[in-house]
């Protein structure tokens, strides 16, 4: 099975992808599971489960980004939304009292509100180590040698902000398409992920993009 865990869509102030659409889109590129991990919404998440319903070779997880009072996690299989500005510590706990699993994404990357150091220490229960929005890659070695040092599952996401992103990074793993069979093969921490970088001329069309829209 081969997993986006990290998608952004117009619930999230700063993608321009619809639901319907991500769905499309990564059905196109051969993906058979993805997570709408929207900021502090899991709207998004519950209306692209309602649009796949019927789909027996593809599943939406259910998810959002939350961001916690020193960094963002990602929550996947949450059963209800979870409250911003907690503590890490008290935002794990709460995702996991939802039934979910916490990750850490581009956890070393301070301008877009990693948990930079205090990952070292948080128990957490996977970690993006390719995550594709990079310039260098410097933060997802960073991350992949902290992973590996704990023992901690890795997790490939495109942290896609955009239709063309979605599927740049990914997570491969065996599991049955359900939510709990997922998780089970998240936490096991039998992944592979691979992709490449979002080309960066997407990206800079994107950030234009946005900034006009604010004119």
């Amino acid at each position: 099975m081969i997993l986006d865990p990290h998608i952004h869509s117009t619930y999230s102030s700063d993608s321009t992808a619809r639901p319907r659409d991500i769905i499309k889109k990564a059905r196109s590129i051969g993906l058979d599971a993805i997570a709408i991990a929207d900021h502090n919404s899991i709207k998004g998440s519950m209306v692209g489960i309602e649009e796949s319903k019927g789909m027996e070779d593809f599943i939406v997880l259910p998810a959002m980004e939350v961001s916690s009072s020193k960094g963002h996690i990602v929550s996947i299989g949450i059963n209800e939304e979870i409250k911003r500005g907690l503590s890490p510590e008290e935002t794990v706990e709460a995702i996991r009292e939802a039934g979910g699993i916490a990750i850490a994404p581009h956890p070393f990357v301070r301008y877009r509100e990693g948990l930079c150091d205090r990952i070292k220490k948080l128990d957490i229960d996977a970690m993006e180590t390719l995550n594709s929005r990079y310039i260098f890659g410097y933060s997802n070695w960073k991350a992949k040698n902290l992973a590996e040092e704990r023992g901690i599952p890795q997790i490939g996401a495109s942290d896609a902000h955009f239709l063309g992103a979605i599927g740049s990074c990914v997570t491969e793993f065996d599991a049955d398409f359900s939510v709990d069979s997922i998780i089970e093969a998240i936490l096991s921490g039998k992944t592979n992920v691979f992709g490449d970088r979002t080309p960066l001329p997407l990206i800079i069309k994107e950030v234009i993009n946005k900034k006009i829209k604010r004119i």
